[in-house]
């Protein structure tokens, strides 16, 4: 047990960053409560509303349980979707691993430890989620106090049956599968299921229609239940949790406890016929490089130094595809889930019908265009985690920056640029085929590309710069070099902040009688206003920062 608590102890120091210190600790603290009032708390209380309205609205017809289980069933998915890679790399490719086998320590230990240090360090988020979910519940069902005292097990555990299949599933996929020998082979194969699934994805909600919550009650009441039916079966603590604390049913807490026992007792005990033998044979490397160093040094050419560490950036994100799936693949995806959004929202205004509107002039389709675009511009370069992560990126090589013969003020201008670049082809690729489709006017387009160049430059500057306050520069694996990076995070809360600043200050002012062409000005001269504030901020504390920072 000592062992379990001390290898757990040094797994979630690696995982989290290290602490601030000086006087970036203001300046890192202010931007972290804005991620903690206008992310987390808003989000967490949306999701206790949902169940609460979908409880008041189910129990009508007998069904009051289905909104917070479906909850519950979303959490888990959740879960299982997002912790499968960081559990696989944790297992197998994390550089501690040949340090800990030598060690007279059982293997099933160092499997048990990791896995607890994943389900705490990954599950805070989720842990929040049940808690208002609970609460939404009862406040819907008007249940009295000692039934919330039963769901405080489910509450803290909920997570585990989720993080337990994406443990067993890993353990099987490196015993079984031979050929796959390191992590980025795995990363290789999870970049194609990633698009497979978005496709899938893409397809399933093209017969997407208008979302209809009446509708939706009617189709529980008739019996339609086939969701929850697979669901039950695949996460069946969902229920015994659910009826447990609704009934203060002590039998039902008992099964609860049981299930999720049972399934750490099987994972546990493959863990210690498999792993062992797996990460034994688990070789570093499954290539070899090609050529010789005095050939590579032959083939080399000299470039400039801008030009250099330009590529050198952009190499970095292309070629990890960690940093691929999670940094560049979003920019190129995100028209999806616009779709989707569309059609639940906005499906009855056809692609003719927009056209013919904006043709006609209508200043309330051309306030939704430029509020799409601004919302875009800004909400895509905080979600890409290119610039908020583009110090972290650097690692134990962060001296690296300290000593080459680069200028300061060159290093941070690039790593500027890299997600500035990417972010704006990303955003301008896709809204460019929209403004075509639709015919926008000349004079229009370019004040949205105007609008759009300022946005993504401000929100690319700013996650520099926080970045280079407190980068995350421990980390053994690419992945987590994103996880738990706070500073990622941070960045979306100015993100929101701003988006709420424009679209709803611009749609606040377009009820008050303004002029559109009016509001694009307005909106012109905020963000050039932020953008050389920021600017003229970075380029004072960047190098400051750099200078100050202590190496991984």
């Amino acid at each position: 047990m000592n062992n379990y608590l001390s290898l757990t102890k040094v797994f979630l120091k690696a995982l989290s960053m290290s602490k601030v210190n000086g006087k970036k600790k203001i300046i890192f603290y202010f931007f972290l409560l804005s991620v903690l009032f206008l992310i987390f708390i808003p989000f967490i209380l949306f999701c206790g509303v949902f169940v609460y309205g979908m409880t008041n609205a189910l129990k009508e017809v007998g069904y009051g349980t289905i909104g917070f289980e479906l909850m519950g069933f979303l959490i888990s998915i959740f879960t299982f979707v997002f912790s499968f890679n960081v559990i696989l790399n944790q297992l197998y490719f994390s550089d501690d691993i040949e340090c800990l086998l030598p060690l007279p320590i059982k293997p099933v230990m160092i499997v048990a430890s990791k896995f607890t240090s994943c389900f705490v360090a990954e599950n805070i988020m989720q842990f929040l989620l049940v808690l208002v979910s609970v609460f939404g519940y009862s406040l819907a069902m008007q249940l009295p106090l000692p039934n919330l005292l039963f769901s405080l097990i489910g509450i803290v555990t909920l997570p585990i049956i989720p993080m337990v299949y994406c443990s067993i599933i890993s353990l099987f996929i490196m015993s079984f599968t031979k050929f796959i020998k390191n992590k980025e082979t795995i990363r290789k194969i999870g970049i194609f299921f990633v698009l497979l699934i978005l496709l899938l994805f893409g397809v399933g909600m093209s017969t997407l229609q208008q979302f209809n919550f009446d509708t939706y009650v009617e189709s529980f009441a008739l019996g339609n239940h086939k969701f929850l039916e697979v669901m039950r079966v695949i996460f069946p603590h969902i229920s015994l949790f659910v009826k447990s604390f609704t009934n203060m049913d002590v039998i039902a807490s008992i099964e609860y406890v049981l299930v999720n026992v049972v399934a750490l007792g099987v994972f546990f005990g493959l863990a210690h016929f498999l792993y062992l033998d797996s990460v034994i044979e688990l070789s570093s490397k499954d290539t070899k490089p090609s050529g010789d160093t005095l050939k590579l040094i032959e083939n080399s050419h000299s470039k400039s130094i801008f030009t250099s560490y330009f590529t050198k950036e952009l190499k970095i994100l292309f070629r990890s595809p960690a940093f691929f799936i999670n940094c560049i693949l979003i920019n190129f995806i995100w028209p999806v889930f616009a779709y989707v959004i569309y059609k639940v929202t906005l499906s009855d205004y056809s692609l003719a019908k927009m056209r013919i509107l904006v043709s006609d002039g209508n200043v309330k389709v051309s306030l939704f265009i430029l509020l799409t675009v601004i919302g875009v511009s800004i909400l895509l370069p905080a979600l890409n985690s290119i610039a908020a992560s583009s110090f972290s990126r650097e690692g134990k090589h962060f001296s690296f920056l300290k000593y080459i013969p680069v200028r300061y003020r060159i290093q941070w201008r690039v790593k500027v640029l890299v997600p500035f670049m990417i972010s704006f082809i990303g955003v301008n690729i896709f809204t460019t085929i929209f403004y075509m489709l639709l015919n926008i006017p000349i004079l229009f387009g370019i004040e949205l590309y105007f609008i759009s160049f300022f946005c993504i430059l401000l929100v690319c500057i700013l996650g520099v710069y926080v970045d280079s306050i407190q980068p995350k520069l421990i980390w053994d694996d690419e992945a987590n070099s994103l996880r738990e990076n706070y500073n990622t995070f941070m960045l979306m809360g100015f993100a929101l902040l701003l988006f709420g600043l424009l679209c709803g200050g611009g749609y606040f002012l377009y009820t008050k009688g303004i002029l559109l062409s009016n509001i694009i000005v307005l909106n012109i001269i905020i963000l050039v206003c932020l953008t050389l504030f920021i600017w003229n901020i970075s380029v004072v504390s960047i190098p400051n920062n750099i200078i100050e920072q202590e190496e991984a």
